[in-house]
């Protein structure tokens, strides 16, 4: 717990740091709303669960960035997101088939240093990387087999409550006047260990999420 502590307590330092060195610089500011696809799955030890591979689950992502020009092309843009994340698989048992689902609600709040391959026009593409930190809010199992009620069951207790990670991106901006058009495709690599020691349960589990975004600023 307080491992987690100071990872949190250094990441904001460095948000606040990096934010007086960008008002130093009296560069642009930018806001911006974004959503769109997720592509989520996680490594684990033991890497199948029951003999069962996992598989990727789709999940939804939405949030707020905020843009704060540096110089020389670079900018910091740190974001508040929810992103849906969590794997599944297929099953069959005893002639049933069906399918298993952990869902994983996380906001999450990236600190992206980020690089305009071009410094003017209407287009402008980027490459941005940085570490997040994500607070999970939700968490269940489902299991679904046709013709019976979904079974739930809320497996927050057995989850950390923050995790933390790499992301790495690719974005593009299109200018239409006042407003931009903001494109962005992304990887989170989670490196931290999301959940507790359970009985019959993986020794380990790490989030690796894809997320596809669409979105607007000003």
């Amino acid at each position: 717990m307080r491992r987690r502590r100071s990872i949190i307590a250094v990441f904001f330092s460095a948000v606040l740091l990096l934010g007086l060195m960008v008002f130093q610089a009296e560069a642009g500011v930018k806001f911006g709303v974004k959503g769109g696809l997720v592509l989520a799955n996680i490594k684990s030890v033991p890497e199948t669960f029951q003999g069962y591979s996992w598989e990727t689950k789709r999940g939804l992502v939405g949030g707020v960035s905020l843009e704060l020009g540096l110089l020389g092309g670079f900018s910091l843009q740190p974001e508040v997101l929810y992103v849906q994340k969590g794997t599944q698989f297929d099953f069959e048992m005893e002639g049933i088939t069906g399918k298993f689902e952990t869902r994983v609600d996380t906001i999450e709040i990236p600190l992206l240093l980020k690089f305009n391959l071009i410094s003017g026009g209407p287009t402008i593409p980027s490459f941005y990387a940085g570490p997040f930190v994500g607070f999970i809010s939700k968490a269940e199992n489902l299991i679904k087999i046709e013709g019976y009620p979904t079974e739930r069951e809320d497996i927050k207790d057995n989850l950390t409550s923050t995790e933390y990670g790499l992301t790495f991106g690719a974005g593009l901006v299109q200018s239409l006047g006042l407003v931009k058009i903001t494109l962005d495709a992304r990887y989170d690599l989670g490196l931290s260990n999301v959940i507790k020691v359970v009985e019959n349960g993986p020794e380990s589990a790490k989030t690796r999420t894809w997320l596809f975004m669409v979105g607007v600023c000003f």
